[in-house]
C-alpha cells in the first residue's frame, strides 16, 4: 500500500503541472491583486493544453524498465530534480535539457530529456488519478487508456516507481501510519 506522503507528492507533482503558468503570473503580481484576479482565459488556457499533453501522452512498453533505473541512478546521484513549480511543461524540458549532471543518466538510457519529463509526469498524472479518480475529475482530462492499463498491468512495478519518486528512505515509506 503506498504512504499518504507519496500520494500527496503524486498528487502535487500534478498539481505543480496544472498550476505553473498561473503560479507564474501570479508571482508578479502584488498579493492584494492576487485574491481578487482570476486566472486569465490565456492562463487557463495553457493550464489546460499541459494537462491534456500529458493525459493524451502514450507511455512506452518498456516505460518501467528504462525508467525506474534511471530514476533510481537520479536517486542515488542525489540530483535533485529542477525547480520548476512556475513553469510551463515545455519550460520544465528545456529546464531539464540543460541540466548537466542529468544528460548522462538519461544518454544511458537512450532517453531526450522530453521523454524523460514526459514520461515521468505522465506517469506521476496517471498513478494519482488512478488512486484519486473522484478528485476534480471535471476539469482533468481524460487519461490516455493504455496507460491505465499499463500501470494496472505492472502494478508491482507501479508501486516501486512511486516509492522512488517519494524520496525519504525505506524507513520512511513503511513506517505504520504513512
Amino acid at each position: 500500500m503506498i504512504s499518504s506522503f507519496v500520494r500527496k507528492a503524486l498528487l502535487a507533482t500534478t498539481c505543480v503541472l496544472a498550476l505553473a503558468p498561473l503560479s507564474a503570473a501570479m508571482a508578479q503580481q502584488p498579493t492584494q491583486q492576487m485574491t481578487q484576479q482570476a486566472p486569465s482565459a490565456a492562463q487557463q488556457a495553457a493550464i489546460q493544453h499541459d494537462m491534456e499533453t500529458v493525459a493524451r501522452y502514450k507511455l512506452p512498453k518498456d516505460f518501467f524498465t528504462r525508467m525506474t533505473p534511471v530514476m533510481e541512478q537520479i536517486r542515488n546521484s542525489r540530483i535533485s530534480p529542477p525547480e520548476t513549480p512556475n513553469m510551463s511543461l515545455e519550460d520544465t524540458i528545456k529546464r531539464t535539457e540543460a541540466m548537466p549532471q542529468l544528460q548522462p543518466i538519461l544518454k544511458q538510457a537512450g532517453m531526450t530529456p522530453r521523454e524523460f519529463v514526459m514520461g515521468i509526469t505522465t506517469f506521476g498524472m496517471t498513478a494519482a488519478v488512478m488512486q484519486h479518480p473522484a478528485q476534480d475529475s471535471r476539469s482533468m482530462p481524460a487519461l490516455n487508456p493504455d496507460n491505465v492499463s499499463l500501470l494496472k498491468s505492472h502494478a508491482a512495478q507501479t508501486q516501486a516507481l512511486i516509492q522512488i519518486m517519494g524520496g525519504g528512505d525505506s524507513q520512511q515509506q513503511q513506517a505504520p501510519g504513512r
